[in-house]
């Protein structure tokens, strides 16, 4: 299911598992989506960890990645600027998994992929003995002023103007492009599970404990 009927989901869940209670919720659908968002990472953790999580079932593609120009220095501010590269951003990613993090970049038909640099060895890549004359493409895994990531084509064709990105995301809501409706926004799992009855836990037992329980009235004054 999506984020939003997971956070829907979760929160009857909490109603229904208090019925019988006086229930105003002091959180709201936003506050449950964040949860959501910070517990999927624990969970991809957890079992990444053990190496027993399936990377195709958190794999998001994107067929729209519009490129444009930018220095690599990215400071509009400087009187002398680097030269302006093929420039394009995209959610930010689990690095926990290398190179699976960014599964493929390329043509938005997928024919062509292009090399991905997630660390300094981009800077080497001219210096190859094969390939070196081949796109590639660099990902500087420090968010942006936008909260996303940069990525940088060199030798870039000089037609292209969209890529196709497949990777897996820190925060699926992130993933808001135009070629993306909801229906291809989520990749379903077994993590949608085990994230809507861990959250339904935690929240029922925070609910439990935050609110006092209800006592007869004695009719004294205490």
């Amino acid at each position: 299911m999506t984020l939003e009927k997971l956070a829907s989901a979760i929160q009857n869940n909490v109603i229904g598992g208090l019925r019988g209670a006086t229930v105003n919720l002091p959180f709201t659908i936003e506050q449950i989506e964040d949860s959501i968002v910070n517990e999927r990472m624990q969970i991809i953790k957890e079992y990444a960890a053990k190496n027993i999580i399936p990377i195709n079932d958190l794999t998001y593609s994107i067929r729209c990645i519009e490129i444009d120009c930018e220095s690599l220095d990215r400071c509009p501010c400087k009187e002398e600027a680097l030269p302006l590269l093929k420039h394009f951003e995209i959610p930010q990613i689990f690095t926990e998994f290398g190179a699976n993090g960014i599964e493929f970049v390329g043509s938005t038909d997928g024919r062509f992929k292009y090399k991905v640099y997630t660390n300094n060895a981009w800077q080497n890549h001219r210096n190859k003995r094969r390939g070196a004359d081949k796109p590639y493409v660099w990902i500087d895994t420090t968010p942006n002023k936008n909260n996303r990531l940069d990525g940088f084509i060199f030798n870039c064709p000089s037609a292209l103007d969209m890529l196709l990105v497949r990777l897996i995301p820190k925060d699926v809501r992130q993933i808001d492009y135009t070629c993306c409706s909801d229906e291809e926004q989520h990749n379903i799992s077994f993590i949608d599970n085990e994230i809507e009855r861990r959250l339904t836990e935690k929240f029922m037992r925070w609910y439990r404990q935050a609110v006092p329980p209800i006592t007869p009235n004695d009719q004294t004054v205490k």
